[in-house]
């Protein structure tokens, strides 16, 4: 704890002493002490935000919980090439009249048995589906992949453009109370100067008009930037805005040199770069990796079997006369067996034929859906590209007019202390000059915005 603190929590104690005495007094200490050490507000940097986006996404979680989804089903085909390998086991009582299942007599007595074996199966032949299956489901995961790229893409972008959108309303409402402090001295001035009877009444009635309208412009700005807090905060799954506020970076204009391009090279160019691009591609080979899998039911199933198993009964000494030997008997059941299945399809309901046809149906969508994912990103970035492009123009207009407006409102403000421009005219100024610095710090942002835009489809960092 500095100096400061404590000389001012001293200084408190001694105020606050002689109203508080016992508990109160200490309760109000303790307070006094923790207000004092109590943590600064977390300032978010645009990088943080991002960073704490991503890890805190729902719909990220979710995109990467499927996309282990698809790795385990990738491992589940691998192995699907490897042979089977089961062991069974069984044990069990008869009553009455039965037969023996190892010595084929009949009893009328209790027999006890048991079973083991070991088998294994192996495809040996299936149409190429096991193969298909796997490349199919190593596209899926592939896919899956991409797909979580673009989904982190698209959340960092929108964190970009709702802290873009703080900046802008920190800005205008640091405006807003400037004007506000400016209408509060032009309304002191005017008052002095109706009462010394160097103007009219109606002057200091039009300051006070502009004082509220400040006042109010305030207030506005106060709940957009809460609105934009608001904004940001959802998109990091943060529960309230207290305690949220963020760095104030220097914002300066990016490189324009991307909007010296045309839409066709952007296009060009983000087919390359963007996980969209990517995973619709891998999505089309899913769909003709499946219609290679129905394919396959046509084909003819070859499988290479085997088993071993033995087994014990105790109606064995009714055959030997002596005790039950379970080792003996172990040895003497034991079989082992292995050969070749063969499965000719012939007529399965046409459940192939049916599979077959959903495929090619599938497939037939899924390059629509490639088709349509190419044309939806070119009228995004012609979109993006021709709203840059006018951002840059507004931007050079919007700065040449607020610097025309501040200059006119300097010449103004001289004229109306002399009393030659009225009240009304000084106001009009004045608002004129408002509207063009909102204006130019509106258009400043919007252009930052549009250009990293361009960026993002160029594959560029979001570096603010």
């Amino acid at each position: 704890m500095n100096f400061n603190i404590q000389f001012n929590m001293i200084h408190r104690s001694f105020v606050f002493r002689k109203y508080c005495t016992g508990k109160s007094f200490i309760f109000i200490l303790v307070f006094l002490f923790v207000s004092s050490i109590a943590p600064a507000q977390k300032v978010w940097t645009l990088q943080e935000c991002i960073e704490y986006a991503l890890n805190n996404n729902i719909t990220i979680k979710q995109t990467e919980i499927s996309t282990e989804i698809s790795d385990v089903n990738y491992l589940q085909n691998k192995a699907a090439f490897f042979p089977t390998l089961n062991s069974n086991g069984s044990y069990s009582y008869n009553f009455g009249r039965s037969v023996d299942p190892f010595t084929y007599n009949f009893s009328n007595s209790e027999i006890q048995s048991a079973n083991i074996s070991l088998s294994s199966n192996l495809n040996v032949f299936s149409g190429l589906q096991l193969q298909n299956s796997l490349s199919q489901s190593k596209y899926e995961y592939m896919a899956g992949k991409e797909n979580l790229l673009k989904i982190k893409n698209d959340v960092a972008l929108n964190v970009a453009a709702a802290y873009l959108q703080v900046l802008y309303s920190k800005e205008s409402l640091k405006l807003a109370n400037d004007r506000l402090e400016s209408s509060k001295q032009t309304q002191i001035r005017t008052k002095l100067m109706v009462d010394a009877g160097s103007m009219a009444q109606g002057n200091l009635l039009d300051a006070d008009a502009a004082l509220a309208g400040e006042e109010l412009n305030v207030i506005n700005n106060e709940n957009l930037l809460k609105s934009a807090l608001i904004a940001v905060t959802q998109l990091l799954e943060l529960k309230t805005t207290d305690g949220f506020t963020v760095a104030d970076p220097s914002v300066d204009l990016p490189d324009q040199s991307a909007l010296a391009l045309s839409p066709d090279e952007i296009f060009n160019t983000s087919l390359k770069t963007l996980p969209e691009f990517r995973a619709s591609e891998l999505n089309i080979k899913v769909a003709e990796k499946g219609l290679s899998i129905s394919k396959g039911a046509r084909s003819p199933r070859l499988n290479l079997f085997g088993s071993i198993a033995s087994g014990y009964s105790n109606a064995a000494r009714n055959l030997t006369g002596g005790d039950v030997v379970f080792g003996d008997q172990l040895d003497n059941n034991f079989n082992k067996s292995f050969g070749l299945s063969l499965t000719i399809p012939l007529f399965n309901g046409w459940s192939a034929e049916s599979n077959i046809k959903r495929a090619r149906l599938n497939l037939e969508n899924v390059r629509y859906t490639d088709q349509l994912t190419r044309n939806q990103a070119y009228k995004s970035i012609f979109q993006a590209h021709s709203d840059a492009t006018a951002g840059l123009k507004k931007y050079y207009a919007s700065e040449k007019a607020a610097i025309a407006n501040k200059e006119a409102l300097v010449y103004a403000q001289k004229k109306y202390d002399v009393g030659i421009l009225s009240s009304i005219e000084f106001l009009n100024v004045k608002n004129a000059t408002s509207k063009a610095e909102s204006d130019f710090l509106q258009a400043k942002y919007d252009l930052i915005f549009r250009v990293k835009v361009i960026d993002f489809y160029l594959g560029k960092p979001l570096i603010f």
